[in-house]
Order: C-alpha cells, then sequence, then structure tokens
C-alpha cells in the first residue's frame, strides 16, 4: 500500500504542470474581450465592443467566463438582459448554466421579448421570418429558439452602435452579413490598424472580412 501511494503521489507530480498549463490556456483564451490588440476577427471584435460598450472590468467578468457555454452567442445575451432587467450578471449566469432557455429566463427577469423587434416593424423575411411572426401573433407567450434569440440581439446591438436600423441588419442575414460583420466593416476593422501600425505588422489583406456564406 505504501508503494503504490507513492506510485499515485508521483503520477500526481508529473500531471500537475500538464494542468496547470492547460487551466494557463484557459484563463488567456478570452484576452480578445479585454484588449483590441487580440482581437483577429469580426467576431471577437463584436464580443470586445460588447465588453467596452456595457463596461465590465476583466475582475468582475472573468470570473464567470467558466461559467458560460457558448461566450460568442451568450455573452451578449447576457449584457444585453442585464442592462434591460437590472439583474445581476452572476444571476444571470446562473440560470443559463442551469440549461433555462433564453425565452424562459427574459419571462423569469421581467423583459418582454419586444425589446429583440426594436426598429423591426415588419417581417424581416428570413432566418428571422418565423420568428417574428411567432413573435407579432403571441407578443407575451412566444416561445423563440436560443439561436434566434442571440442573433436578434446582436442585430439590436449592432444597430445601436452604427446607427443601422435593425431591420436593414436583419435583412443582411440571408446575404452571410451578420451583425458582426456590419459594425466591423462600418467601423473600419480597427484591430487591423492597430496590427499595421507596429513594427512587422501586416494590414488587412485583400479580401479579409468579406461574409462567409453558411
Amino acid at each position: 500500500m505504501h508503494l503504490d501511494r507513492l506510485a499515485r503521489f508521483g503520477i500526481a507530480l508529473i500531471l500537475a504542470p500538464v494542468a496547470a498549463a492547460s487551466f494557463a490556456g484557459a484563463a488567456t483564451s478570452f484576452d480578445f474581450l479585454f484588449s483590441m490588440d487580440r482581437v483577429h476577427n469580426e467576431t471577437q471584435y463584436f464580443l470586445n465592443l460588447a465588453v467596452s460598450n456595457y463596461g465590465y472590468q476583466r475582475a468582475v467578468l472573468e470570473p464567470l467566463l467558466p461559467r458560460v457555454r457558448y461566450v460568442e452567442a451568450d455573452l451578449p445575451v447576457l449584457f444585453f438582459l442585464q442592462h434591460a432587467s437590472g439583474w445581476p450578471l452572476p444571476q444571470l449566469v446562473d440560470l443559463r448554466a442551469r440549461g433555462a432557455s433564453w425565452s424562459v429566463i427574459f419571462t423569469r427577469v421581467g423583459v418582454p421579448q419586444d425589446v429583440l423587434f426594436v426598429g423591426i416593424p415588419d417581417d424581416p423575411g428570413p432566418p428571422y421570418g418565423n420568428a417574428w411572426g411567432y413573435w407579432k401573433q403571441n407578443p407575451r407567450g412566444a416561445r423563440l429558439r436560443d439561436r434566434d434569440v442571440c442573433d436578434l440581439v446582436q442585430i439590436q446591438l449592432a444597430s445601436r452602435w452604427v446607427g443601422v436600423s435593425a431591420a436593414e441588419v436583419a435583412r443582411g442575414y440571408p446575404r452571410g452579413v451578420t451583425a458582426p460583420v456590419i459594425v466591423a466593416d462600418k467601423k473600419g476593422r480597427p484591430y487591423h490598424a492597430e496590427k499595421a501600425a507596429r513594427p512587422g505588422g501586416h494590414g488587412p489583406k485583400k479580401g479579409h472580412g468579406k461574409p462567409k456564406s453558411k
């Protein structure tokens, strides 16, 4: 038994640096949220703007990130809903981490899904025509898909940030022109400008940032 314990202890010592390295990698994987220097694409730029525009400090937000399963999709919704509801962000993260859908969470915190359709007075067509129709027929009880809620939040945020109507932003989606792409286009992709200014940096390549087909 004594030798067995020593063997297990030795294995633990060998694995400890590996675990530490993995944790360190996870801790730095979201640097782009807090530093423009770490931004490399439209999605990262959109999330970086969301963090800065809503005023979240790294020390407050970073400890919550391990509990956010889909950071790219869910983080803007968490910010949007926290601002609309006044609920503390950790409580919203907890509701989502327990598996609640976004429609259920909106109802739970008292935010009508009407806020998702501000600036979209008419059916925007695919891919959000169905969501718009469900909401129009039953504004209080519509159960929208999580994907639709996430995209509609991004559409609302893009509309605010670049002064384009939400309806116009929504109409770009069938062509692959998503909210992050529109925001990056309108704001000139400053993350490329920063890289070009650094010694040995490179400016934007031709064709970079074109909408990708899905």
